[in-house]
Order: C-alpha cells, then structure tokens, then sequence
C-alpha cells in the first residue's frame, strides 16, 4: 500500500482521472442539446457519452504513454533493472495507480450520468451497468497500453503521435458505424472502440453480443498490455501480444455485422405498460394517462372503418430512425422517435397525429420528403377532425403557400363528395396505406372529383 501511495503521489494517476472528469464532462455538455434524448434514461445517457469518449479516450491514452517513459526521462531504467525486487511489481503499483484512478474516474462519470437522469425524472434500471462495464474496461486497458507503448518507445514524439493516432481510430470507427439502412453491414473492428454514434431514441442500447465482445475484447488487451509493460526481453514482449490476438479472434467472432444487431430495443425500458387498450413504453410511462385517454377517444373516431384497429402502442423498435414505422390493421403504432415526440404533444396534436393516415403511419422513411405523402395525412386527420388543422410533426407543408393551396384543393374535393363516398374513400386510403401503395395514387383516391 506504501508504494500505491508514493504512485499515486508521484505519477500522473491523479491528473488523469481528473482528465476524465472534467474532458468527459466538458465535452457532453458541448455535443448534446438542452433537449437531448438521453436525458429519459440512464441506458441511453451512458450511450450518449460514447460520443465525447473519443476525446477523453485520446487524452487518457497520452497521459499514460507520457507517464510509461518516466523511467526514460529520468535516465533509471537500467538501475531499475539491476535490483533485485521483480520489475513486474513496481510496474504493476505504477498500472494499478493510473489505471485504476481513471477506472474509478469513468465509473463515477457514468454514474453522475445516472444520477443527473434520476434527480430529472427520466427512467433508470440496470440496463445501464453493462455500458459502464465497458467504458471502465476500455479507458482502464487503453491507460495499460498507454504505458506499455511509452515505456518502449521514450521518444519525444511517442506521446503527440499517440494521442492523434487514438483520435483518429476513434473518429474513423465512427465513420465506419454509420449506416441508412437498420439491414447495412458495418465493420466488426469498429466495434473495437469504445465509441459509438449517439442514440436516436431513449428506448435503445447495445445488444448481448456487442456488450459480450467489447468486454472480451478490452480485457484480453489489458492482460496483453500489461505483460507488455513488465516484460524485459522481445521473445516476451511477443509472447505478450498473444492474449491480445485470441481476445480479438474472440471478440470479431462475437460482434454483430448488421447495425439492427448492434443496437437493439432496451427490454427494461421499452417494455409495454397498459392502461385499457392503450400502451406505452416504460420509460414514458408518465404520459400514460393523457394518451390513454387520447387514444380510447381515437379509437372510437376509427371504428367506423371497416376492419377498425382496436388498440394504440407505442413503437419502440431501436431501428425505426431508418426505417418505414411499424403498420398493423389493428394497431395505431406512436412513434416513439422523431421530433416533436408525439406523446409529449397537447391532447389535441396527440389526437390527430393518431389520426393522421386513418391510423396507419407514413410508408416513407423518416425525414423523407414526399408531399403528397404529407397531404394524405392531413386529409385523413381533417376527416376525422372535422376540418383541417396543422399537425405538429409536419408544420413545412401547412406554412408553405404553395403546398397549403394544394391542400386546400384536395380537401374541398374530399368534402365535396357525399358522406358514405368519403368514409369509402378514408377507407380505401387505409388500405392502400397498410400494403404501402404509392402515395400519389392515394392522394387520387382521397381527392378526385
């Protein structure tokens, strides 16, 4: 314990996990908004500071490569080796001290993320303790590597060059995880980093396999990173490379190749809470009672369709940022993405984004542009509204002159028909939604003349 005092004292241990704390602070407070997601759920919090981790990561992995060629500086390497107390030791107090300060660092950013989620009523379960497991396993064997690289290359450049070259792993892999479609491969050796884009919902986390094979991997390159640290000759600096290799057969083995693999629905947060026909999310399970009452009020307005559905839930699916909403004849999905989100809406826009589309949602994908698409919504939602009122969620076409005067057309054709003809046409433009027909023959359903 003496020793641990006197490296804790002396090294950069200290400042490191100072570094940790405040970067790691600093940095999510820069790239996140007053709004941000991840403020609904511990899960989602721990994922959104995969984001500014590859700053702080970089950072680390310098400090400890400056802090592995201390000996070198002070010009007592070969009085170190001469004495006969085993080198391991001392250079285990040393890696003891700096990684686990930062180890320590990471856990209790990751649990002020938490806490800060508690204190604003957002969600917290467990969920998140896997995501913590990771980020303290990769910062703790990055500072074990750190140290290895700095105490056997002491050269002046060896620290600039290293923080770069961390940086830009980090910011290729997440280059390298971006995707449009939920079914895209992406590159398994990305998932090596300890980064990750940051989530679109806060009903998200990383899968069993993504959890299971960054833990396998940063903990064989920890062992492999220390026994790189402690050996003194090159047949044992090679030998020390092998535990890092099989971690890393392991790990790619292991890792997921499509990216609806590697972020998956959180079981925790996203499980179905019900009040009568109507569900939502755990996690949101405080806007239960207003969308309980507006959705019983809309199921009643859609039972006058043939085939009506005969419940609401919210769509929790991890993927549906970049891809076509869920769709069922018997269910009106809420998207629990996108913004504004609906079941944070008035009782009034919740109730006719609901109706919009006589209960189906859009076959578009998110942020598509398709005007017609839009105007089916409106029409489908004034139908049942008794006239035409602009729906939060798409407020370009009501303000846009032009796109308002078309309409305006079709919602005069639409009325202009008898009563039976216009529940006939709302009907048949469901159908046509359900099985994802092209958007502008359902706009000439709903607005002939």
């Amino acid at each position: 314990m003496t020793g641990l005092r006197i490296e804790l004292r002396r090294s950069t241990a200290l400042w490191a996990g100072l570094v940790v704390l405040v970067a790691g602070t600093g940095m999510l407070w820069l790239v996140t908004s007053e709004n941000a997601r991840w403020k609904g759920n511990s899960t989602s919090a721990l994922l959104e500071f995969r984001v500014p981790l590859a700053y702080v990561w970089a950072l680390v992995v310098g400090l400890a490569v400056f802090q592995g060629m201390r000996d070198s500086r002070a010009r007592v390497t070969e009085l170190f080796t001469a004495t006969s107390r085993p080198g391991w030791v001392r250079l285990g107090t040393l890696a003891t001290a700096v990684a686990g300060v930062v180890a320590v660092a990471g856990a209790l950013l990751c649990a002020g993320l938490v806490v800060k989620v508690a204190l604003g009523g957002g969600f917290v379960s467990i969920g998140f303790l896997p995501l913590m497991l990771t980020v303290v396993l990769a910062l703790a064997s990055s500072v074990l590597l750190g140290l290895a690289i700095g105490r056997l290359l002491p050269h002046p450049l060896t620290v600039p060059v290293a923080l770069v070259a961390t940086f830009m792993v980090a910011t290729s892999a997440a280059r390298a995880l971006e995707s449009r479609s939920p079914d895209d491969e992406i590159s398994r050796l990305a998932l090596l980093t300890p980064v990750l884009d940051p989530p679109s919902s806060d009903l998200v986390t990383t899968s069993t396999s993504v959890d299971l094979g960054q833990g396998v991997w940063f903990a064989g390159l920890g062992v492999a990173a220390f026994l790189l640290l402690a050996s003194r000759t090159w047949a044992g600096r090679l030998a020390a490379l092998v535990p890092a290799a099989l971690a890393g057969v392991l790990a790619v083995s292991i890792l997921p190749v499509k990216l609806s693999d590697v972020l998956v629905t959180d079981s925790i947060a996203g499980e179905l809470v019900c009040d009568g026909p109507v569900c939502v999310s755990r996690a949101h399970a405080d806007a239960l009672p207003a969308a309980a009452a507006v959705g019983e009020e809309v199921l009643a307005k859609l039972a006058v369709l043939p085939g009506a559905p005969t419940e609401v839930r919210e769509d929790t699916s991890a993927m549906a940022h970049l891809s076509a909403p869920q769709r069922s004849s018997r269910t009106v999905y809420v998207p629990a993405q996108g913004y504004p989100r609906v079941l944070e809406m008035p009782p009034g826009q919740m109730r006719l984004e609901m109706l919009a589309g006589a209960g189906v949602p859009t076959c578009s994908t998110p942020y598509a542009l398709d005007s017609r698409d839009a105007i089916v919504r409106y029409l489908t939602a004034g139908y049942f509204n008794g006239g035409l009122t602009q729906l939060a969620s798409d407020s370009y076409l009501w303000n846009s002159s032009r796109m308002r005067a078309e309409l305006d057309s079709a919602w005069q054709a639409l009325r202009g028909q008898s009563e039976r003809e216009q529940l006939n046409r709302v009907a048949k433009a469901r159908e046509m939604l359900l099985a994802c027909e092209d958007s502008e023959s359902i706009l000439a359903t709903l607005a002939a003349r």
